[in-house]
């Protein structure tokens, strides 16, 4: 089978994995309280969303300018804005978020390998964020005390067997691009074919690597802030209770089997909200809510992307490089 069908299998395959999920919760919902949950919905923190989205958007693309300094290929604020944007609304329509790899195809060919090396050092340094944010959430939910089970029982203390090994896996791999270590690299460029034998040559120095973690950080910050302002907009949550379970849903970035990670986080999160004793949302606004996060932070920058670089004609361009 040729490649070209395979992939287009795949992408067929996780587009319908998506749809059955999403379909098995929305069949499980009463469409009355459904219904009722979207109408009741708060518009104040919708708008709230739109303007965290644009924060979260802002600093991501300052650090994609940064990025691409850094091999000499700096590119403006309208350039990188589309090339940010447009990473972003391939990578929702493709499984394993590789759209991303379109955002070097907006520099010049000589720094686009190198910078595909950055894009994949900067999803893990998103990864590592996540997992930071996750043992925070998990000591603050063993010793506040305040989030509890569905049964009204409190989180048992050996959940704080997790933090270990979240804290090794969150530092573990930026850390290993930061030393990287001779024998370990060595068998990387081997592995490695043709020209991408140059990722395995990107190293990041101190400073680098700090700007590399606060940006994730401050990034992925924002997106719990927008899941809690959507939790919000539908029910009632306390903040802090939002910010330690919204990066456990986040995790399903780990297994991005569907476009856009779509159905997975959903499911994910009615399935993590749901174990815990919050009066103040149904599973219908937890479902609303994460259907509609993806929709303000995701989707809509990434059509408004995808658009501009079509105007743009950088989209044809890179089918025309694609076709040669």
């Amino acid at each position: 089978m040729r490649k070209g069908v395979k992939r287009w299998l795949w992408y067929g395959l996780s587009l319908a994995l998506a749809v059955g999920i999403l379909a098995v919760l929305l069949g499980r919902q009463r469409w009355a309280d459904f219904s009722q949950t979207l109408g009741a919905v708060d518009g104040r923190w919708l708008a709230g969303v739109v303007v965290l989205a644009g924060v979260y958007w802002l600093v991501r693309t300052a650090r994609w300018r940064w990025m691409t300094s850094l091999e000499e290929a700096g590119v403006g604020w309208p350039t990188a804005w589309v090339s940010m944007l447009a990473g972003l609304g391939v990578g929702l329509i493709t499984p394993l978020r590789s759209g991303e790899v379109v955002r070097p195809m907006f520099v010049p060919r000589g720094a686009r390998m190198r910078l595909a090396g950055l894009v994949v050092i900067e999803r893990m340094f998103d990864l590592s964020a996540v997992l930071t944010l996750c043992i925070l959430g998990v000591f603050y939910m063993v010793f506040a005390g305040g989030v509890k089970l569905a049964g009204g029982a409190t989180l048992p203390p050996w959940l704080l067997l997790a933090c270990p090994p979240l804290l090794a896996v969150a530092l573990g791999v930026p850390l290993l691009v930061h030393f990287r270590p001779a024998r370990l690299w060595a068998l990387l460029s081997r592995a490695l074919p043709g020209k991408a034998k140059e990722l395995a040559e990107v190293r990041l120095d101190r400073r680098q690597f700090v700007i590399f973690f606060l940006t994730s950080m401050l990034s992925e910050s924002l997106s719990v802030l927008t899941v809690y302002f959507c939790l919000q907009a539908y029910g009632e949550i306390d903040l802090l209770t939002a910010c330690a379970l919204a990066p456990v849903v986040m995790l399903h970035n780990i297994l991005p089997a569907t476009p856009g990670g779509f159905g997975i986080r959903e499911s994910l999160a009615v399935a993590v909200f749901g174990l815990m004793k919050l009066p103040g949302l149904s599973q219908a606004a937890i479902l609303a809510a994460y259907l509609t996060n993806p929709i303000i932070l995701l989707v809509i920058p990434g059509a408004v992307g995808v658009g501009g670089a079509w105007v743009a004609g950088v989209i044809r361009q890179i089918e025309a490089e694609a076709a040669g």
